[in-house]
């Protein structure tokens, strides 16, 4: 995922061209999230050589909606890639006054409902800020 993001953000900020099948399938983060994130952490999730924190399992409900928000931003993401095949196009990009809605660990509006009349760009941030309220909240800290 982290490659993912990495590849996408290159070409926001423009220090890589843009590539709309490269975008769309660094985008197919979608494909690891919601359901199939919250199912690799089912049941236990401590094991050795995991970061995942036993906070999982005493929140799953708060897990899972991160996980099911995180698929509904790389969506809005790769459907961005396939109405602009030729050009990262002015309307992917976020416009001056496009909120960021607070920190890692703030409240977010709801995914579903808010992403469609975001641009690709904004729901890029918004799943790069949902990777960290999960990390934050359920990854272990490295001593």
């Amino acid at each position: 995922m982290a490659a993912a993001a990495k590849t996408i953000n290159a070409m926001f900020k423009g220090s890589s061209a843009y590539d709309a099948k490269a975008f769309k399938a660094a985008a197919d983060i979608e494909s690891h999230s919601a359901k199939s994130l919250s199912s690799l952490f089912a049941g236990s999730v401590t094991a050795p050589g995991s970061k995942a924190s036993a906070s999982i399992e005493a929140e799953r409900e708060q897990f899972d909606k991160l996980a099911a928000d995180l698929g509904v931003y790389a969506s809005a993401v790769s459907a961005a890639a396939d109405r602009n095949p030729d050009a990262l196009s002015p309307q992917m990009r976020m416009q001056g006054g496009d909120a960021m809605m607070g920190g890692p660990l703030a409240k977010k509006t709801q995914a579903a409902r808010d992403v469609a009349s975001m641009p690709a760009e904004h729901a890029f941030h918004l799943m790069l800020q949902t990777c960290t309220s999960c990390h934050a909240k359920f990854r272990t800290k490295d001593e």
